[in-house]
């Protein structure tokens, strides 16, 4: 079997290195940790079992969540022959491009949400009760309650309902109950309602049969606020007119719906709002057109009449150059007339605050390009003004900007209005000068002639403005009848197949990280706090003093047959390790002929008597003549363990009692061991060990045995080990693992480098070589002793009766304590 205690004797001039490599490391021994994270597996067993079968549960009885989407693309450009015509002639001021964010805010807005949400019935939930949960239903449901035309006008209410039989419910609200029939009203403070079963092949009949139901009502504006909250637009980048939709919800067909009705409500407002125009412009023109007709009218009538009561039909063929002459004027002064009243007619319908909520008809009798321009761009402005203000309040910054633009060209039309009544007049006035020449000229006419010219004279404006109302009607109904939605659907309404949580990967990791962290960081604490030696780098990053052997642990020696462990026949892992301290001592003490071996440690329990019991056989199957001194003089234990009378003894030697051969008594282990017992306890046993009868005393065993083996009380806590240090060929210290502290290591360590303790060496007894703490023996043999050495595992009842032996400790207790 190979020693790591023979390395350490035989070469300590090569482990300088290492132990002052362990010295810089000996706040934390990652090895050490590494050993305890793995002899503790069963705990991370244990809590990765209760984290991984909490989140089966989290994510079997948690409601999951769905991500619904949809993309929709919006026609960023305004084709209409009006808008082009503005764009060529005043680049900078080019409307034709659609604001993508405007469109988004339409979208979002409340208005369009409680339309889906009226449309829907989202503010209306229903649930079946389950044994574990309640399982929100959408199509499935096979019940639904309905109200009147007054709609719920309440907070939240929430109502349980049980079919008792077909067609008769309990209806429960808070701790009201009462029976209800199918299909009859029921009326509460918040409203009025009905009871109704639903058809369909996604209804679930058997909902009926094994479960109640729990029906949620909310008002509409909470649930709007609620269902905003999980709708959102988003745009794409710059170089497409992209809009992205989407929609969370618990149930995956509910928010399909959903997107797909904003969608249609969408488009139809774009539609609604680009016939919204064209329909005022119609009943304009209408009105417009009626007017004229009855004036065409009445003037056809005035010449009939005349024609009749004269007999007239035809003028004097005389006239006819002067009646030409006079006809031109007159069809300037009609030309006049027709963009004047056109000019009237604009002016008026600006100048009325009525007419200002609406369009005006552009180019009606106006032959002027730049005013026509400006009625176009007044439309355009007007058409826009509509647009917000379906969506905004009056209040709104945007739609104030655009009643300010409103404004500034409706007066921009009227001052060129007035300027263009200015120039008509001049030009009337030196017509009607011309025609009032010619009509002195032909005065001599007949008066018949002359009465229906005058009559017919505003004939043919009248029906110039008639014949341009009509073509305005024809071009205003084409436009109506062409319109058509500026969006266009993409990417249809889809659910996501996995929800977006709980997200099952999600949740299993972090359950798994938990489970490992909790156990994990319990041990890392655990060992960070413990302050006792697990292994040999322990002991090594506190004290150079070599380690001569390692002691396997041995469950009962408490009794005479656990003690001993070394016999000639034995070849156990722990004889075999108490042969190779054996031969480290020889090697340490290689000089001397007659060699004394002190053993202490640095509190009690740690096994002392133990370890000087079984090396002291171990040396006598050397051809060694071994005696052992139990010099434990306050509470000695190996003349109790090896069944030794405890008359004569030391003590009694050392007060002059009695003399030497009443010390040494026969072990009856062994032909060539010997025992020196205590004795009876003394008053002064410190007094008794600085006397020179100790001295006496060693000299004359010298003389007598090969190996003297000295069972000394702890130095850590009594004095007795170093006054008989002075006599040890070496000084022996146990330190027993997962007992022994490390300040008591360095203990050790402080006493050699004062010179106090000469020639030491180190046991490290009780050892779990197979426990997996990092320490670095391969040992077959998991051996070592008891709990019991002779006193208490606290050190307390070194001046005390000794107390029983301690239970080993449950799972729970060694996790946390050491």
């Amino acid at each position: 079997m190979q020693s790591n205690g023979t390395y350490r004797m035989m070469d300590q001039g090569q482990q300088t290195p290492n132990r002052l490599l362990n010295q810089i490391n000996s706040t934390f021994d990652f090895k050490r940790l590494f050993g305890a994270l793995l002899t503790n597996w069963y705990w991370f067993v244990l809590c990765l079992s209760i984290t991984l079968t909490s989140a089966f549960l989290y994510l079997r009885y948690t409601t999951p969540e769905y991500a619904m989407y949809s993309s929709i693309l919006i026609d960023a450009q305004d084709n209409t022959p009006a808008q082009n015509l503005l764009s060529k002639i005043d680049p900078d001021n080019d409307k034709s491009k659609v604001n993508l964010f405007n469109e988004k805010v339409i979208l979002e807005s409340q208005d369009m949400i409680q339309r889906v949400v009226d449309s829907l019935s989202m503010n209306i939930r229903y649930w079946a009760i389950g044994r574990v949960k309640e399982t929100e239903l959408y199509r499935e449901c096979p019940i639904k309650v309905v109200f009147d035309d007054e709609g719920y006008t309440g907070g939240r209410t929430q109502l349980n309902i049980r079919q008792i039989v077909e067609g008769q419910f309990e209806l429960t609200e808070g701790e009201h109950k009462e029976r209800v029939l199918y299909g009859t009203w029921i009326k509460r403070k918040w409203g009025r309602f009905k009871i109704l079963y639903v058809e369909g092949i996604e209804v679930n009949k058997g909902y009926l049969e094994a479960t109640d139901f729990i029906v949620q009502i909310e008002n509409k504006n909470s649930a709007v606020g609620r269902v905003s909250g999980r709708f959102g637009v988003t745009l794409q980048d710059g170089r497409t007119s992209l809009l992205d939709l989407y929609y969370t919800d618990n149930i995956r067909p509910r928010g399909v719906d959903f997107l797909r009705t904003l969608i249609w409500y969408y488009r139809q407002n774009e539609l609604q709002s680009s016939n919204y125009a064209a329909e005022k412009t119609k009943e304009f023109i209408e009105e417009r057109k009626a007017k004229i007709s009855d004036e065409l009218q009445n003037l056809d009538s005035l010449t009939v009449g005349i024609q009749k009561s004269s007999d007239i039909v035809d003028v004097k063929s005389e006239t006819s150059n002067l009646i030409s002459s006079k006809t031109e004027f007159d069809r300037q002064i009609n030309d006049i007339y027709v963009q004047k009243q056109a000019i009237t007619t604009l002016r008026n319908t600006l100048e009325n605050p009525f007419n200002n909520q609406y369009e005006i008809i552009a180019g009606i009798g106006i032959s002027d390009p730049s005013l026509n321009t400006f009625v176009q761009q007044y439309n355009q402005s007007v058409r826009e003004r509509d647009a917000l203000a379906r969506n905004w309040g009056p209040a709104h910054p945007q739609l104030l900007d655009k009643e300010s633009e409103i404004a500034a060209l409706r007066k921009r039309i009227i001052d060129a209005a007035d300027k263009i009544e200015k120039s008509m007049n001049r030009s009337l006035n030196n017509a009607m000068e011309n025609q009032k020449e010619i009509a002195e000229r032909i005065r001599v006419a007949p008066e018949v002639d002359k009465d229906i010219k005058d009559v017919n004279r505003n004939y043919p404006v009248l029906q110039n403005i008639y014949l341009l109302l009509y073509q305005k009607l024809i071009e205003n109904e084409i436009s109506l009848y062409s319109n058509k939605e500026k969006s266009k659907i993409v990417v249809e309404p889809y659910a996501t197949g996995a929800p977006i949580k709980p997200v099952k990967k999600t949740i299993y990791a972090m359950m798994f990280l938990l489970g490992m962290l909790v156990p994990g960081s319990i041990i890392v604490l655990r060992e960070m706090l413990n302050n006792r030696v697990i292994n040999d780098n322990d002991i090594e990053s506190q004290t150079s003093i070599p380690i001569v052997g390692s002691i396997g642990r041995v469950d009962g020696a408490d009794k005479r047959e656990g003690t001993i462990v070394v016999g000639p026949h034995v070849r156990t892992g722990v004889a075999e390790q108490f042969r190779l301290i054996r031969a480290n001592l020889e090697f340490m003490s290689s000089s001397e002929e007659n060699r004394v071996y002190i053993i202490t440690s640095s509190t009690s329990g740690e096994g002392k008597s133990f370890i000087s019991i079984n090396l002291g056989i171990t040396m006598t199957l050397a051809k060694k003549r071994v005696i052992i001194l139990e010099f434990d003089l306050r509470k000695p234990k190996i003349s109790q363990y090896l069944g030794i009378p405890n008359d004569g003894g030391i003590s009694s030697y050392l007060a002059g009692m009695t003399g030497l051969e009443s010390v040494i008594k026969a072990s009856g282990i062994h032909e060539n061991l010997y025992i020196a017992n205590c004795g009876p306890i003394p008053p002064n046993p410190a007094e008794l060990l600085v006397s020179d009868k100790t001295g006496q005393f060693f000299d004359e065993l010298r003389e007598m045995f090969d190996v003297i083996i000295v069972d000394t009380a702890p130095i850590g806590m009594v004095s007795d080990a170093l006054v008989l240090s002075q006599y040890a060929s070496v000084n022996l210290f146990i330190v027993r693992q997962n007992y022994t502290e490390k300040h008591h290591v360095r203990m050790f360590d402080v006493l050699h480098k004062d010179g106090k303790v000469q020639n030491p060496a180190m046991i490290f007894n009780g050892v779990e070589f197979l426990k997996k703490y990092g320490y670095g023996y391969t040992g077959s043999a998991a051996y070592g002793y008891g709990y019991i050495y002779g006193y208490q595992s606290t050190g307390s009842g070194y001046y005390v009766e000794n107390t029983k032996r301690k239970k080993k400790k449950g799972l729970l207790k060694r996790l946390f304590t050491k």
